[in-house]
């Protein structure tokens, strides 16, 4: 699947998902650690901007972004859940429409990485957070096999011991043989389905 592709549908699950959030449920809490709704729809917010920044090339503006990071990334949001991650999406939109070449080596706020990785860090990233998003405000979230089974071949060869001894993954939660495959990859990314 081309990672441009993979992030759009990806995108539209978790566009769905945020604009089923009504705000009363933002102080709600989540399956991550010391996020409430609020944190977690600005960390993946404030990843849309900088990862647009960087597809983009625009090293100024990420750096303003890094340089202006809240102490908690509910903060991101302002007054507006909604505008802002519509905000986010749209940078993110334009600058993955400039893409020209997904195997190309470019600069990110994470290092650097082919494009086509980047896009599929950032697939991943927001596919897992669907699935805490739904689950902290009750709604439902069944995404496509074929999407979660990109996420789950990307995710086994980037997820290793040093990113869980960080923070960036949980240690791997254990789950029944017969496991779907969307409660596999979200074991392997620490949740617990």
């Amino acid at each position: 699947m081309d990672p441009r592709e993979h992030l759009q549908r990806v995108s539209d699950l978790l566009s769905g998902l945020v604009e089923g959030t009504d705000a009363g449920r933002l102080d709600d809490p989540t399956p991550c650690e010391d996020f409430q709704v609020r944190d977690l729809i600005g960390h993946f917010t404030m990843g849309r901007f900088l990862f647009a920044a960087d597809f983009a090339g625009d090293t100024a503006r990420r750096d303003e972004l890094l340089g202006g990071m809240p102490e908690r990334f509910g903060d991101v949001l302002g007054d507006d859940h909604l505008a802002t991650y519509r905000d986010a999406s749209a940078a993110l939109d334009a600058a993955v429409d400039g893409i020209e070449d997904v195997e190309a080596t470019a600069d990110f706020f994470l290092g650097q990485m082919p494009i086509g990785a980047a896009l599929e860090t950032i697939s991943g990233d927001n596919l897992v957070h669907c699935w805490d998003l739904a689950r902290s405000t009750g709604q439902d979230f069944d995404p496509p096999d074929d999407l979660v089974e990109a996420t789950t071949a990307f995710f086994g060869a980037l997820i290793t011991d040093d990113l869980r001894a960080v923070g960036s993954f949980g240690p791997e939660v254990e789950v029944p043989e017969d496991a779907s495959a969307l409660d596999r990859l979200l074991g392997f990314c620490g949740r617990t389905p």
